[in-house]
C-alpha cells in the first residue's frame, strides 16, 4: 500500500499507453479543470458557510456575503497551476539530458496533482488544510515517480526537476494571474 501511495505505477503505466491517443491533452485539461473545481468549490463553501470561530481577529469567520471573484480565481490557479507545471517540467527536460516531452510534462504535472485533489474536499473544514499539506507532499513523490517513469529523468536529478518545475510554474502563473481583470 505505501509503495502505490508514494510510487503510483498504475498511474504511469496507464499515461503510457494513453499518451498516443488522440484527445489525450484534453483528457489531462478535463482532469485538471475538474480537480480545481473541487479545490475552489470546497474552499469557498468552507469561507461562506462554516464558522470556526477560532480567531476572530485572523477572520476565520463565515463570509456568505462575499463575491464570486475570489472562487473564480482559485479555480482558475487551481486548474493553471498543475497544467503550467507539467508544461514548464516537459520545457526543463533538456537540462536533464532528455528531448522535450510536452504531453509527458502535462501529464506528470496534472495526474500528480490527484493526491491534492482527493483530498480538497476537506477543504470545507479549516483544518483540513493540513491534509491538503500532507497531500502536496505525497504529489512531491508522484511528480519526481513520473518524471522518472514518463520523463526518463534520473532518480538522481528527478527531486531537482520537480523542484524546478513548481518555481518555474509558480512565477509564471503569478504573473499570468496578476493580469487577470477580476483578481
Amino acid at each position: 500500500m505505501s509503495v502505490a501511495l508514494f510510487e503510483p505505477e498504475r498511474a504511469w503505466q496507464w499515461a503510457a499507453r494513453r499518451r498516443t491517443r488522440p484527445g489525450w491533452i484534453w483528457t489531462l485539461v478535463a482532469i485538471a479543470v475538474v480537480g480545481g473545481l473541487v479545490v475552489a468549490a470546497a474552499t469557498e463553501i468552507g469561507v461562506r458557510v462554516f464558522n470556526t470561530d477560532w480567531n476572530y481577529v485572523a477572520g476565520y469567520s463565515a463570509q456568505p456575503e462575499r463575491g464570486w471573484k475570489p472562487m473564480l480565481m482559485l479555480w482558475l490557479a487551481a486548474t493553471g497551476l498543475p497544467l503550467a507545471q507539467g508544461l514548464v517540467g516537459g520545457w526543463l527536460l533538456p537540462m536533464y539530458g532528455r528531448p522535450r516531452d510536452w504531453a509527458g510534462g502535462l501529464a506528470v504535472g496534472v495526474l500528480g496533482s490527484l493526491p491534492i485533489y482527493a483530498v480538497a474536499p476537506s477543504l470545507v473544514m479549516l483544518p483540513g488544510i493540513l491534509l491538503a499539506c500532507v497531500a502536496f507532499l505525497v504529489s512531491c513523490s508522484w511528480w519526481g515517480s513520473g518524471a522518472r517513469v514518463l520523463l526518463g529523468v534520473s532518480i538522481g536529478e528527478s527531486a531537482d526537476h520537480v523542484i524546478a518545475s513548481i518555481i518555474a510554474a509558480s512565477l509564471a502563473m503569478s504573473f499570468a494571474l496578476a493580469v487577470v481583470p477580476f483578481a
